[in-house]
């Protein structure tokens, strides 16, 4: 493994922890997931607790850029996969949640 994957790690871990931290999704008194990411190198641990309000977003994200990636092959539609072409960003009634996506107006490349 290279030394870049403790600083992959450990910069995940940072960034979900700041997410956690900076926008709360749940009541107060709810209780938090363990989310740990461990470095194959070292095998440190850097556990972050995560509201799960903010584990839909995380899955949502991914989801989104999973979309994104199948969308961008040749035979794909072109949409972004978060806002499913509409340029709407998310929340409750997001783009993400889309159940279908717009339809093509002539006006994507």
């Amino acid at each position: 493994m290279r030394p870049q994957t403790t600083t992959a790690a450990a910069a995940f871990a940072q960034a979900l922890a700041e997410l956690a931290d900076g926008y709360q999704t749940d009541p107060e008194g709810t209780v938090p997931v363990i989310v740990t990411v461990s470095d194959p190198v070292t095998g440190e641990q850097h556990p972050v607790p995560i509201e799960p309000g903010q584990l839909d977003w995380v899955t949502a994200l991914v989801r989104g850029e999973l979309d994104t990636f199948r969308a961008a092959h040749s035979d794909g539609t072109g949409y972004c996969g978060h806002c499913r072409g509409t340029g709407l960003a998310g929340g409750t009634d997001g783009a993400a949640l889309l159940g279908e996506l717009p339809a093509d107006d002539g006006s994507r490349p």
